[in-house]
């Protein structure tokens, strides 16, 4: 590569909003059709998507080869790979397959689901993994645990700590506990719906009354009342104090767990349209201001700080989203009319994606 190949490949060029390219993070777009950045791959997106060892194409088809394994989807129908192992696996959904590792099912087979099923799931506490098999799902289940069900009729459930029974699901549930240290301690709890239901544990309290409407329940650590949910609730404990009354306004005060200090609030007005932070505060979707120096203007203006004593901004911002880096690398150009760059030297206006440009130098 000649001297002057490599000054052109090394400088940022732009034309319009349609082509850019940059030496930072090897970025370089042909907007909408193409972009890469560090690795990145993206043709028409969200349409497709390719990384090093994977590729995803109209969201449903993926295909990923790390070395150690590889696997194909076209979901949710088809599926096939190879795992580290060196073990082959296959499925057509719904007629028949196993898959190794399916969300959070390992050895998961089907034939003609929703007829038959089985998957294992491990149970950390016992070391081991625990095979579940389901007949005409989910009405006939059953565990190597001893657990089993005929829903909505009857079914037995058990856990480390405790044994949770249902008859004619949801109308009554029962469970019992056992003495544990990571839970609530022994106890039972109980269900009768729509009427009535509680719990009473060794470090637990709770009563609700048409559940879940009305309630109230206790801990150790945190009193909470609902009169009624989701209207109107109020809890106050060690981590947290809240007052909530729904939709209109919400108080949380996260505390230190130590000494109870109070180490961040917020305050909410109109379920989340408004949201008062310490350090930030948001009018959604149209205000952010924050002290990391962020702030928009929905759709008008964004302005970001980049941490190393410069700011950048544009002019019309119709994504009410802070950062997607898909979004910027394949489309917001399109909308980016006006923007600036700010240092303590100079500021760099850009206009017409680029096709105007000045720079006005500071004493």
């Amino acid at each position: 590569m000649t001297p002057l190949a490599s000054l052109v490949l090394a400088a940022s060029f732009q034309i319009g909003p349609f082509y850019e390219q940059r030496p930072e993070r090897d970025f370089l777009a042909v907007r909408p059709f193409y972009s890469q950045e560090c690795g990145v791959t993206d043709v028409l997106w969200p349409l497709f998507t390719s990384h090093e060892s994977w590729w995803r194409a109209l969201l449903f088809i993926h295909d990923q080869d790390t070395g150690s394994d590889r696997q194909f989807e076209i979901m949710p129908f088809w599926f096939n790979g190879e795992t580290r192992e060196g073990e082959k696996y296959w499925g057509l959904f719904p007629f028949y397959g196993w898959h190794p590792h399916m969300l959070l099912l390992h050895d998961w087979q089907f034939a003609l689901w929703p007829v038959w099923m089985r998957y294992k799931m491990p149970r950390p506490s016992e070391r081991r993994m625990m095979t579940s098999s389901v007949v005409l799902f989910p009405f006939v289940n059953w565990r190597d645990d001893g657990s089993w069900g005929v829903w909505p009729l009857y079914g037995l459930e058990h856990q480390r700590e405790s044994d949770h029974q249902y008859a004619l699901w949801p109308i009554v549930i029962w469970a019992r506990y056992r003495a544990d240290r990571d839970t609530s301690g022994a106890g039972k709890s109980w269900w009768v719906w729509p009427l009535v239901a509680s719990v009473e544990r060794e470090r637990e309290s709770q009563i609700m009354v048409v559940p879940p409407l009305f309630g109230f329940a206790k801990t150790p650590y945190t009193e909470r009342w609902r009169t009624p949910w989701p209207f109107i609730e109020w809890e106050r404990g060690r981590k947290r104090d809240r007052t909530s009354i729904f939709p209109i306004w919400e108080r949380v005060e996260d505390k230190s767990y130590a000494d109870g200090t109070v180490e961040a609030t917020v305050t909410r007005f109109g379920f989340k349209l408004v949201e008062l932070y310490d350090r930030e505060t948001r009018v959604f979707p149209f205000w952010v201001s924050a002290d990391d120096g962020y702030a928009r203007l929905w759709p008008l203006f964004e302005k970001v700080d980049n941490g190393d004593g410069s700011e950048s901004g544009n002019v019309f911002a119709p994504v009410p989203i802070r950062h997607i880096p898909q979004i910027d690398r394949n489309w917001a150009k399109f909308w980016t009319l006006y923007d600036w760059y700010d240092c303590p030297v100079f500021t760099e206006h850009s206009l017409l994606w680029g096709i105007i440009t000045w720079r006005v130098y500071k004493n």
